[in-house]
């Protein structure tokens, strides 16, 4: 059966008769005690193979034409979802056992059988007393339930995401306890250590398609909240009384919600660069379901409507594939060489680089087209600019691309555009200079082995196999930029230009392109939301910290753990000093034992219990202006003084 589908789907009968080679008479050895027996096998697909999943998914691919037309597929590998959405129940569930049927038939014709115990029925519907759901798989009922697991997603009747929710609460609960076991408030691993083991196996689970379940139930939610507080906790060794807003800057862990919202957008972007991804058709009715339905107008809309919106809200187009970007391109594109030179052998700091390149360039290519180009942007938010000089001709060109697009994407497009200028004027021996090492080491790597697959690439080398073919000789070299070469100058020049006045044909975005913008949003939004919250919770700590950093202070800090936890406690502002364990009422007096006000200044600058002298040395050293605070020189970031408060800390053996 598996022969007769490879030669449907028109696989060359060499390499159908090499696979079934490999899967037919393959031996597996059981072994029981002191007995070996030796089967052959002449069915099924060797567990744990590479080839296993993709000749699966062959030998699957005609199951959804098999069933009727209102029962929708939903298949991963052999976990199969079949659903069926109608207003009558009833005719929902006889749509289901009518497919199902027919299923049995697909099945017994293809050698594979369904599991009725292990399979389950679900009803979604927002009705508070549904009727009777009844499904039969070959005459047998298939179990009814208020939730399914599918794809490691827990999938309830109400769609409120509670049963996950808890499902992953009871997962964090076991993985927090491993970073119980390797940190303590004062003695332990270092903070950023613990960050990334909470990354990997804590917040990975509160990641996994929770995007998807939004808007839910809000207390599951904010149990899940509840989590992300008690590993930062943990992580940092800060007191329970510490702000949630406060603590997530601290380490640079966004709010879970905020974090839901940037996957879905990652997920999102990532996915329509397909032009015939299903999700598109589903976000159509779903976007029109939310703005027109009386039911979403006191709802957030879903993350995934939030992420399409965004998308739609772009100005530009998106470069859209119908496959893989990688199977759009001959093959023999994909695997010539490309005439690409990295070092020419000269260096930006050379003397006399200018008179280097010109004799270079006379010896290698005295007779040969001369082409430069450069990308240019001003601004995060500004267009890319493109400038192509052929410096014989004395011919430009400027192309603007969308604010969106990366300078490498920028460079790569010119590249493009003087590939396509070489193809039109036929030019025999056309050398290609450009300061662009990234695109250039991108079009020379090998498109099998590079992980992240460009499409702007793939149709460079394209169009340089294209050239060759036609025979023509082209060369892409490297030369150092911003160098005073002539022809670099102008072609930053004329990049600089086309910024405001270039040609916008064609203004596309690509998609790897598009990958940075949802931790852009990310950043907007949280940094609105520190901005907005800071000033009911945790602007002691905003005081300090007002924006929110690219990474944890702690992270390149390599203090003790005790140090760093009395550090972040001080940051805060929730510190076990007399002054702040009286105001949580946890002693009866502010007042420390020498009989002052017990706050940090107190403890750093004056109380006569502990030994000052070699701390405010160092910082009247440092030319610190007296009289200071600790909140002002922990707001400095400075690792030299925050290198003198652990000193500090050490030497009275502090633990605030």
């Amino acid at each position: 059966m598996l022969k007769y589908k490879l030669l449907q789907l028109n696989v060359p009968i060499m390499l159908v008769n090499f696979i079934l080679n490999i899967l037919s008479e393959r031996y597996i050895k059981l072994t029981h005690e002191d007995s070996c027996e030796s089967r052959v096998v002449w069915r099924g697909l060797p567990q744990g193979s590479v080839l296993s999943p993709l000749l699966y998914d062959i030998y699957t691919y005609d199951l959804e034409s098999s069933l009727n037309n209102e029962v929708k597929v939903l298949q991963y590998a052999d976990d199969l979802l079949l659903y069926c959405p109608n207003n009558s129940v009833t005719t929902a569930c006889d749509s289901l056992s009518s497919g199902l049927n027919l299923l049995k038939k697909w099945m017994d014709n293809n050698g594979l059988e369904l599991s009725t115990a292990k399979s389950t029925v679900v009803l979604f519907s927002r009705m508070r007393l549904p009727p009777p759901v009844y499904v039969y798989y070959d005459n047998v009922p298939i179990p009814v339930k208020s939730s399914v697991k599918f794809l490691g997603l827990i999938l309830d009747s109400k769609l409120s995401g509670l049963p996950h929710c808890e499902y992953i609460a009871a997962r964090c609960e076991q993985r927090i306890n491993i970073l119980r076991c390797l940190s303590g408030v004062w003695w332990g691993a270092h903070p950023f250590s613990l960050k990334l083991i909470y990354n990997a196996i804590v917040r990975s689970v509160l990641d996994y398609g929770t995007f998807l379940l939004e808007p839910g139930n809000l207390a599951a939610f904010k149990r899940l909240d509840a989590i992300q507080s008690k590993a930062l906790r943990i992580v940092t060794g800060a007191m329970k009384s510490s702000p949630i807003n406060a603590l997530q800057v601290e380490t640079v862990d966004p709010p879970l919600s905020l974090r839901r919202q940037y996957l879905s957008d990652k997920f999102l972007f990532r996915a329509l660069q397909f032009s015939n991804h299903p999700l598109r058709a589903k976000l159509e009715s779903l976007l029109e379901e939310t703005n027109s339905s009386h039911y979403w107008s006191h709802k957030s809309p879903p993350c995934l409507v939030v992420s399409y919106k965004k998308y739609l809200a772009l100005q530009a187009p998106t470069y859209k594939s119908i496959t893989f970007p990688l199977f759009c391109n001959s093959y023999e594109s994909l695997v010539f060489t490309p005439n690409v030179i990295l070092n020419l052998g000269i260096n930006k700091n050379d003397n006399c680089i200018k008179e280097l390149f010109n004799f270079s360039k006379s010896i290698h290519w005295d007779n040969w087209h001369h082409i430069y180009t450069d990308a240019s942007k001003h601004s995060s938010s500004g267009n890319v600019g493109v400038g192509v000089f052929h410096s014989q001709y004395n011919i430009v060109q400027k192309v603007k691309l969308p604010p969106e697009s990366s300078v490498f994407t920028g460079e790569c497009f010119g590249l493009l555009k003087a590939l396509e200028y070489v193809r039109l004027m036929k030019l025999g021996k056309t050398v290609i200079f450009t300061d662009a090492l990234s695109a250039l080491q991108a079009i020379k790597k090998y498109p099998f082995k590079s992980k992240p697959v460009f499409p702007i690439i793939l149709i460079i080398r394209s169009l340089l196999y294209q050239c060759i073919k036609l025979g023509f000789q082209v060369s892409l070299v490297w030369i150092p930029g911003h160098c005073n070469i002539t022809g670099n100058v102008k072609a930053d020049h004329l990049a600089s230009e086309a910024v405001e006045c270039g040609d916008v044909f064609p203004y596309i975005n690509f998609a790897h392109d598009l990958a940075s913008l949802p931790k852009n949003f990310l950043w907007d939004d949280w940094s609105k939301s520190w901005a907005n919250s800071s000033i009911n919770k945790g602007n002691y700590y905003a005081r300090i910290q007002s924006c929110i950093p690219k990474k944890p202070w702690f992270a390149k800090l390599n203090f003790n753990k005790a140090a760093t936890s009395c550090l972040i406690r001080m940051r805060i502002g929730h510190n076990c000093s007399k002054l702040h364990l009286a105001r949580l009422q946890i002693v009866d007096s502010a007042l420390c034992e020498c009989g002052e006000i017990g706050d940090l200044n107190h403890i750093f600058f004056s109380c006569p219990l502990l030994d000052h002298e070699p701390f405010i040395s160092s910082l009247l050293s440092y030319k610190i202006p007296f009289p200071t605070s600790i909140p002002v020189l922990l707001a400095t970031k400075d690792p030299n003084i925050y290198m003198y408060l652990v000193a500090f800390i050490s030497l009275n053996n502090i633990r605030i």
